[in-house]
């Protein structure tokens, strides 16, 4: 593992990368303990509308997956988190 700083704006997109994430390769219980432990950051992703219980037409389930927006911040996050690993490091994140 790399050694960075990990300044509060940091922490707060790894936690928002960790539920789009989750959201994305296993959806999670509404009520469960990810929920439940990461409750700020799943209720404003549900907010901004990046997760949702709708699984189509009128149809809800019980957890929670990534939407389209979701998708799109989620790809913006792995940008930014593969520059900041990137210079921690000391390696260029820019291609050549």
């Amino acid at each position: 593992l790399l050694h960075t700083e990990v300044n509060p704006q940091m922490a707060h997109f790894m936690c928002f990368y960790l539920v789009l994430d989750r959201a994305w390769r296993q959806p999670f219980s509404i009520s469960g303990d990810f929920s439940r432990k990461g409750a700020f950051y799943v209720a404003i992703a549900a907010s901004e509308g990046l997760i949702t219980t709708n699984v189509g037409d009128e149809t809800y389930a019980h957890k929670w997956i990534i939407t389209e927006y979701g998708m799109e911040a989620k790809g913006e996050l792995d940008e930014l988190l593969k520059e900041v690993f990137a210079v921690a490091s000391g390696r260029d994140s820019t291609p050549h």
